[in-house]
């Protein structure tokens, strides 16, 4: 998983079960009121370290009706919101991995805000 950018958060251009999986394993260890944002501080800490592969794993996401409703589920609250709240969290991340350096923790609070449905 070293090609290009394919690095842990990629495996064949499509998101890597394990990069779940350890987001899965951050939430789990959380309380459940921490359980959004300790995902969200486990992903941006590995987007962080290939940027091009965390945008390219969002591409897939995007793409990804299924996994995007899964994740809306387990987001809770008001399925509208938690579709808009995702969808947006995914924009603004996006458009901060297209940036020179990017910076997700910088953005982290506005994430949270959006994936929390505290808009």
């Amino acid at each position: 998983m070293t090609e290009g950018t394919e690095t842990a958060l990629l495996d064949k251009g499509r998101p890597d079960k394990a990069f779940a999986e350890r987001a899965i394993a951050a939430t789990a260890a959380a309380r459940p009121r921490q359980r959004i944002g300790a995902g969200l501080a486990a992903l941006i800490e590995m987007a962080e370290r290939d940027p091009a592969a965390a945008r390219s794993a969002l591409h897939h996401l995007r793409a990804d009706h299924l996994r995007q409703s899964r994740l809306e589920a387990w987001l809770g609250g008001d399925p509208d919101r938690a579709t808009f709240g995702l969808g947006a969290a995914i924009r603004l991340a996006t458009a901060e991995l297209e940036t020179d350096q990017p910076d997700l923790a910088k953005i982290e609070p506005d994430l949270l805000r959006w994936l929390e449905g505290k808009w």
